[in-house]
């Protein structure tokens, strides 16, 4: 009798060893960010693509739960949860555009890049930094949605260049192939 399971997809130590150094560097690149809270601008997504790609859209989405609340907690902030459905849908996004691929097309590379920085970075993070903020001006609120959906316009290229490049990187296939399926 054949069963549906539900259950995330099981992890050999390897591939559980791989994810928890994965979770670090990202940790460790998003300490690495510069500008303004508001526009803040960091390269976390590389490492968000490369979990996507390799452990699918699952254990992406717990890795940047994870990782929030790990990295807010770091920092000395005040944890808020709307960053971490940010964190969930961005995952959910990445993953089940890039899961189970050996090569990413460009096209593939730019629809989920302008979709992420779009929904998640212009939407729902100015959402949540005006919901923090007790902004209440409409103009003010305007401006910031400007001002952020412009640096994400500009984020564009440069983010889809860098993780198509990363995500089809020879290098790093070979990395995965002799880590995850030993």
């Amino acid at each position: 009798m054949k069963t549906l399971s539900y259950a995330l997809p099981r992890l050999r130590t390897t591939q559980l060893a791989l994810l928890g150094i994965l979770m670090a560097l990202e940790i460790v690149i998003g300490r690495f960010t510069f500008g303004p809270v508001s526009v803040k601008v960091g390269f976390t997504f590389i490492v968000v693509g490369l979990i996507a790609k390799w452990y699918g859209p699952y254990w992406g989405m717990i890795v940047a739960f994870f990782n929030d609340f790990l990295s807010t907690m770091i920092s000395g902030y005040s944890y808020f949860w709307g960053f971490a459905v940010s964190a969930l849908v961005g995952a959910a996004i990445y993953g089940f555009a890039f899961y189970g691929r050996e090569h990413i097309s460009w096209l593939r590379v730019i629809v989920t890049v302008i979709l992420v920085l779009l929904l998640v970075n212009a939407v729902l993070n100015t959402l949540w930094i005006v919901i923090m903020g007790g902004m209440t001006d409409p103009k003010a609120i305007t401006s910031l949605l400007w001002v952020r959906g412009i640096k994400q316009i500009i984020f564009l290229p440069i983010q889809a260049i860098i993780l198509y490049f990363f995500l089809n990187h020879p290098t790093l296939e070979q990395l995965r192939e002799r880590l995850l399926f030993k």
